[in-house]
């Protein structure tokens, strides 16, 4: 079975509320939706996570990049994404000097593969990696709301659905983010409370603010501290402070993984399938991750179900899966995956046995956010 053409198409999926946190208000996700059809008329349906690339940006290295996909073996993933990043790209666009700009273009690539390949086959995506090791996956209740009032209600909604983690976006303002996380822990008595700042403390303000947090018995910070500070400087954090630490931002790399794990910084490491450019990726960081007895814990960019589908396979063949994993097509107004039904129950999702990524497209939806990317500024 051969490639015979690769379809791209850009839409916008809005939000059903502003998306508040510490880099600002975001009203929706610009996705480039990916279709890679073959020989044998099966289509392999995934997304680009345009994240904070321009979308044209993304989109004109997915086409020169997909060329090379043409006539080659559906089966031959690996090798695919090699050439992509060693012999298309390397030179023209310098996607091996910017890996994380090269994963988030190419990781839909990845996902689109994986999905022909095992509706080719017949079988779950997760068979093909070696079959499966859990039989769910496991999310925090993800808090939304731009007020103290409005986190929570929303808090106690979560806590009687059940989810067995809260998870709560601070802002980077001192006074409102000691308000809102004491509010929240009063709202969600004894359930588990997980805290991110998204990079925006100092080292010395970090230190402060955890050590006024720990009034509020926190499970863990994800990234306190700007990616860029590197694994040192969140192991001298973690020296002075009484609360686990994760890295989010700081590993989207195998390298970057090995490092902050070898470093005895964090706890846990946070990265998304987007981030790790696939399954491949995101499998290869957790056995980095694995190799020092630390957990990984799927991230949310701003996608659709058909990257929670994807990670769902993923995840149900990774041994050191976290238990607090992120998803995002929540936010959506309308999300473009049909079936199956994603919202959890007791904040877990039963992996599929469907073929490939186990999804069926909303062809409608599609539609309609295609129009609405044609009149929205991304």
């Amino acid at each position: 079975m051969k490639i015979i053409d690769v379809k791209f198409t850009p839409i916008f999926c809005a939000f059903k509320e502003p998306y508040v946190w510490a880099d600002g208000i975001h009203y929706g996700a610009p996705i480039i939706l990916i279709e890679i059809k073959t020989d044998a008329n099966i289509t392999g349906i995934s997304e680009a996570c345009v994240g904070f690339f321009p979308v044209e940006t993304i989109l004109s290295t997915l086409k020169t990049a997909s060329k090379i996909f043409i006539g080659q073996p559906i089966h031959n993933i690996s090798n695919l994404m090699n050439q992509i990043y060693t012999k298309n790209l390397a030179n023209r666009f310098g996607s091996m000097p910017s890996p994380r700009f090269a994963s988030h273009a190419f990781a839909g690539l990845e996902l689109a593969l994986w999905d022909a390949l095992g509706k080719t086959l017949n079988l779950p995506v997760h068979q093909l990696l070696g079959g499966a090791v859990h039989n769910h996956t496991t999310y925090f209740g993800f808090l939304q709301g731009h007020t103290t009032k409005e986190l929570t209600t929303h808090a106690t909604s979560l806590v009687k659905k059940g989810f067995p983690v809260i998870y709560l976006k601070l802002r980077g303002e001192r006074e409102v983010d000691l308000k809102n996380t004491a509010a929240v822990r009063k709202a969600i008595g004894d359930v588990r409370l997980r805290l991110d700042p998204n990079e925006s403390w100092d080292m010395l303000e970090a230190e402060i603010m955890i050590k006024k947090l720990l009034t509020f018995n926190p499970e863990m910070i994800e990234q306190p501290i700007p990616a860029r500070c590197g694994a040192n400087s969140l192991k001298a954090l973690r020296q002075n402070v009484e609360v686990p630490l994760a890295a989010d931002q700081a590993v989207y790399t195998p390298n970057e993984v090995q490092s902050m794990c070898a470093s005895g910084a964090v706890s846990l490491i946070v990265v998304s399938l987007h981030e790790t450019g696939g399954i491949l990726g995101f499998k290869k960081a957790a056995a980095i991750a694995e190799v020092f007895n630390i957990n990984i814990c799927i991230h949310g960019v701003f996608e659709t179900g058909i990257t929670t589908c994807a990670s769902i396979q993923a995840a149900a063949t990774t041994n050191n899966i976290d238990d607090g994993n992120q998803i995002m097509w929540q936010l959506l107004s309308e999300d473009i995956v049909e079936q199956p039904n994603l919202t959890p129950k007791n904040g877990k999702l039963e992996v599929s046995d469907k073929p490939g990524l186990g999804f069926t497209l909303n062809h409608d939806a599609v539609g309609r956010a295609a129009e609405v990317y044609k009149s929205t500024d991304c």
